[in-house]
Parts: structure tokens; C-alpha cells; sequence
């Protein structure tokens, strides 16, 4: 049998005026005023086999997916240099020569020198943020990020960071932009890339510049199985036995793991995948700077991310042909809540805290180098920056989750989010593993992206893509495993862009979240319907799979993932 996707009602789209995400960045901003952008609303390749159609629109002829070439071309070196320039002047509009860009990467300017010796109280640092009236300069943020709202006055991560982000000074903002630019020097000046071009592709075999990179959380030998090993295993074995994915695979890992070369050689040989050993772990903490190191090291030009407990449900290399991939070659999925308007990372940033966009879940990352005309590669060692100093962006940020995102922000370069947001899949257990009335949800199934088949259907609803085992890890009881992915529950409306999703939001019993609905379901001809369409949808993982082997196959994958819980280590 085919998937079933699931399918939304029609009158959802009486209060929709697009269904496709736009690009983070707003195609009109000026630091992007020198890029004809493709418009979310074309084919980002300049061939298609859809019927022409009229569109309200204006036409543009996007550019090639493979070569992202301006219509007006435009030296990567001096829109870096522009871009840089924008970060440290907060005014986003200095269109400058490219004597001037070269003179200013090759040596401290004097701009940079009058900029950083600033008086706190200059334009220079507060021109972004409206007269004040007696209030603080995150006002603006909190009109536009209204603080009850998406959960993000009750997130973990933003307890107790209220006092350390109101204590950066308008001379710490000088320090952390100095520091980026001083990054992205050091860069250049040790030898490296900030733009991609394809001399570095050279010697790396055409068949091996597109692939799927994941990582080892912890430690695993041959003598002590490690759960995360275990769990590694069974992604890669839908990967590989049930969607039948050919992409090559790269498993990233410390030097200190993965000692034992017959552990290596038997998941080569089962999985087909490339260990490729990195330094940098940290003493204390998640090592999630892993997978900065991982993107800069690859020889992959293109790559699909997944995190080792991450279970694929469809096969990933379809995401590279997804309509949001081709606009700007990087695509992030939305995480549970969003952004704190009180963040000092958007006064750093010079911009204001906004809701356009959600945080992102970094368990699956679709990224391309060569977007936004290879300056994507640049946002890659922005992020590793912001990863590498914990002590400054640590409070800011909850790791890559963000760091790509404000990566993206400081250059002005637009991104793609996934079209629909998150469902929440387990099933009617308690934590414990009792049978329950209640749901308990545990993982979030992320769907999958566009194609451009689709391209003028606002019907479509993608399948799902990824299984994220985000909290199912850290259950030790003994659950029982028909009930384990049984279910997953969504908004009914559950387009990224659609306003509506501030009536659904995540709510946490103990090791469990579901999504709960505030307010009367907005079903027409309901009861107190507040008649917005808006409302959750059960359903069983079974339909929503379409059944057949993949459900089968997810049903094994549930009995084994009990046992592994179960293991110690």
C-alpha cells in the first residue's frame, strides 16, 4: 500500500495566503538588495515539467540549483566583505568598493577602530532600536515576540538567563562583533575558505559530494555495547534495509572513540558507512560542537544530518530535489517553542527579536555549501565560532540549535524552515509503561519537504521524514513496545507560517508532552467553535505510514529500542 498522508480540510485555507515558508530573510532587505533571490513562489530551477500557470507574482528566472549564480554577478570576496561591514556598522546599507572590502579583511581599518571606541551612547549602537519612552531597548522585541506565547515564557533553557543577558553592555556588544570579525580573518588568514568554490570539490569523486553525515553521542568499544551504539544501529539499518538508501554515510566521532578496528569493520561492512575521527571534545558538557567540525570537515558538498537517535521513515537523499532545499540549500526543522524577546543575542545581532521563524531542531539539517552563492560555507564557520566559545554564547544560545540560525542572521542570509510543524508520536502508556488513558508523547515526527510536483498544491501535506527519539532514550522502565510509536498527534492547521499555532502548544506531564489546544476546537459547525479551523488531529501511526512493511519494520524497531533502554551503560 502507498503512505496515506494525512489530509487537511478545506476550509483551513480561507485564512492562508500561502502555504509555502519564506526564506528568513525578506527578499526585499538591503543586505540582500545585490542578489536577485528566486521568489518561494517559482521553481527554484529555471526547468520544469509542471503546465504553466499564471501567478500574481512577479516572474523571475530563479537560478540554477547546482550553481546558485547571480543574475548580476557580483565577487563573493567583496559581498563578504559587504556583509562583514554589516555586521559591525548595525545600519545593514554600506555599499562600499571593493578596495575598501579588501582593505578591511586584510587589516584592522580605521572604521573598525572609530566603530569599537564608541561611546555607548552613540547612534552608531542603538540606531536599530526606536527612541525610548522610559522603557527597556527590548521593548520593540516584546511587542513583536509577545512573551505568553509558544511556550517561551516556561522553556527550560531561557530559567535564569534574564539577569545574565541584561547585564551585556553596549561595550560587551562592541566586543562579541569584534570578535567575530577578528574569527573570520583568522579564517582566511590560517589558510581557510569563507566561500565556497569548486576548487573544493577537486578530487573528491562526483558520487561522494552528496550524503548523510550523523555522529556518536558517547563512547563505544567492542567489550561494553553503549546505547547510543545500539540506537545508531537501528537508524542505520532503515536506513539502509528498509528505505534502501544508496547515499554514502560518514559517521563522525572523537579520536578516543571507536578504537577497535573489528567494531569498525563490522558496521562498515553491514552499513557501508566512513568513520572519520575528529579532535575537540570538551571535558564537561554535550559535545555538540561535533557537528560544526563534522559540516568543515566533510568532503560532502551536500549533506543531510542526523543525529544517532534519530530514525528516518523516508529515504533522505529526496530532500535535495524539495522546493525549500533549492531557494537557499539550507533547511532547518521547528523545535517546541521560540525565541526569548529578552535575548541580548538580538541586540548583539542588531535586529529585534521576531516570530517569522522558529528555533530549530537540530536532530535532521538538509545543508548545502553553495548556497546563497557559496557564502553558506561561511555560516558554517560563524556557527563553529559561536561553538567554540561556550563562556560567550552558551547563556545566548542552547547550542547548534541556534547558532546556525544567528549564524545566518549576523551575514543577513536567508534560510529555508520545513513547511509544517512537528507531531508529537507515542502512544496510551504511562511513563512507567502502564497502560493509560492519557497520551504520552515522546518523540517528534518531523515531516518531509516540498517537491516540485507540489510546487501549486496547498493541499499537500508531505509524509513524514524523521522520528526523533528526543526523550524515548531516557526511558528505563519497561514500556511496552505496540504502544510506543502507536500514535502521533498534530495541529490540524499545521503550516510553519500559519498564525493559528499560537493556539496549540507542547505542555510537559513528567516525561511526557503532548500538544494541547488553547481554546475551543475551531471546527465549523462545532459547539463554541471559535470557527478559525484550528484543532488537533489523533492518528495512528499505522495510516499515517500507510502500513506494510515500513510499519512492520517500525514495530521491530520499537521491541528493540525497549531492550536497548533497558540495557545499562
Amino acid at each position: 500500500m502507498s503512505p496515506v498522508t494525512p489530509q487537511l480540510p478545506q476550509h483551513q485555507h480561507q485564512h492562508q495566503h500561502y502555504y509555502l515558508p519564506l526564506p528568513t530573510t525578506p527578499l526585499h532587505s538591503p543586505a540582500l538588495s545585490a542578489i536577485d533571490m528566486p521568489s518561494p513562489f517559482s521553481p527554484a530551477t529555471s526547468s520544469s515539467s509542471l503546465p504553466s500557470e499564471r501567478s500574481v507574482f512577479p516572474k523571475r528566472q530563479p537560478p540554477s540549483a547546482r550553481s546558485c549564480r547571480l543574475h548580476r554577478p557580483l565577487h563573493p570576496f567583496q559581498f563578504l566583505g559587504l556583509i562583514i561591514l554589516i555586521i559591525i556598522s548595525l545600519t545593514f546599507i554600506h555599499p562600499h568598493s571593493r578596495a575598501f572590502a579588501t582593505s578591511y579583511f586584510s587589516s584592522t581599518s580605521n572604521y573598525l577602530s572609530d566603530y569599537l571606541s564608541d561611546s555607548p551612547g552613540s547612534s552608531h549602537a542603538i540606531s536599530h532600536i526606536p527612541p525610548p519612552t522610559g522603557g527597556s531597548p527590548e521593548l520593540p522585541s516584546r511587542h513583536k515576540c509577545p512573551f505568553y506565547t509558544y511556550n517561551r515564557n516556561v522553556y527550560f533553557f531561557h530559567e535564569g538567563k534574564q539577569e545574565q543577558w541584561e547585564r551585556i553592555t553596549p561595550s560587551d556588544i562592541r566586543r562579541y562583533r569584534s570578535k567575530i570579525v577578528d574569527y573570520l580573518r583568522g579564517v582566511e588568514r590560517d589558510g581557510g575558505k569563507l566561500v565556497w568554490d569548486k576548487s573544493m570539490e577537486e578530487g573528491v569523486p562526483k558520487e561522494m559530494r552528496r550524503g548523510s553525515s550523523t555522529r556518536q553521542a558517547k563512547g563505544a568499544t567492542a567489550h561494553t555495547p553503549q546505547k547510543d551504539l545500539e540506537r545508531l544501529k537501528l537508524s542505520l539499518h532503515m536506513l539502509r534495509n528498509v528505505l534502501h538508501s544508496t547515499l554514502p554515510v560518514e559517521l563522525y566521532h572523537f579520536i578516543e572513540e571507536f578504537t577497535d578496528a573489528a567494531l569498525r569493520e563490522e558496521l562498515s561492512n553491514e552499513y557501508g558507512i566512513t568513520f572519520r575521527a575528529v579532535d575537540g571534545r570538551r571535558p564537561n558538557g554535550k559535545s555538540w560542537n561535533i557537528k560544526n567540525i563534522a559540516f568543515l570537515a566533510s568532503n560532502f558538498t551536500e549533506f543531510v544530518y542526523m543525529d544517532s537517535d534519530n530514525l528516518p521513515l523516508s529515504d533522505p537523499a529526496l530532500l535535495f530535489d524539495s522546493i525549500e532545499y533549492q531557494q537557499s540549500g539550507s533547511v532547518f526543522w521547528p523545535d517546541l517553542n521560540k525565541d526569548h524577546p529578552d535575548n541580548a543575542i538580538f541586540r548583539i545581532l542588531g535586529r529585534d527579536c521576531s516570530d517569522e521563524h522558529w528555533p530549530a531542531e537540530a536532530g535532521q539539517i538538509v545543508f548545502d555549501k553553495r548556497g546563497n552563492n557559496g557564502l553558506n560555507l561561511a555560516v558554517l564557520h560563524l556557527s563553529n565560532h559561536m561553538m567554540a566559545n561556550e563562556e560567550m554564547y552558551g547563556f545566548l544560545s542552547y547550542g547548534d540549535k541556534d547558532t546556525f540560525r544567528f549564524s545566518s542572521y549576523a551575514l543577513g542570509l536567508p534560510y529555508q524552515q520545513a513547511p509544517k510543524m512537528f507531531a508529537s508520536a507515542g502512544g496510551y502508556q504511562t511513563e512507567g509503561g502502564e497502560s493509560s488513558l492519557n497520551f504520552c508523547g515522546h518523540s517528534l515526527v518531523q515531516w518531509g519537504l516540498t517537491p516540485k510536483s507540489a510546487l501549486h498544491d496547498p493541499t499537500y501535506h508531505p509524509p513524514p521524514a524523521f522520528l526523533h527519539m528526543i526523550l524515548t532514550k531516557h526511558r528505563r522502565a519497561p514500556l511496552q513496545p505496540e504502544k510506543l510509536f502507536s500514535h502521533l498527534l498534530r495541529p490540524r492547521l499545521d503550516g510553519i507560517n500559519d498564525d493559528r499555532l499560537v493556539r496549540t502548544y507542547y505542555e510537559w506531564t513528567g516525561a511526557c508532552f503532548a500538544i494541547t489546544l488553547k481554546g475551543p476546537d475551531g471546527a465549523r459547525g462545532l459547539d463554541n467553535s471559535v470557527g478559525d479551523g484550528q484543532g488537533l488531529v489523533m492518528q495512528e501511526m499505522k495510516d499515517v505510514l500507510g502500513g506494510g512493511k515500513q510499519w512492520e519494520e517500525l514495530m521491530d524497531v520499537a521491541r528493540r529500542f525497549v531492550r536497548i533502554n533497558q540495557m545499562e551503560g
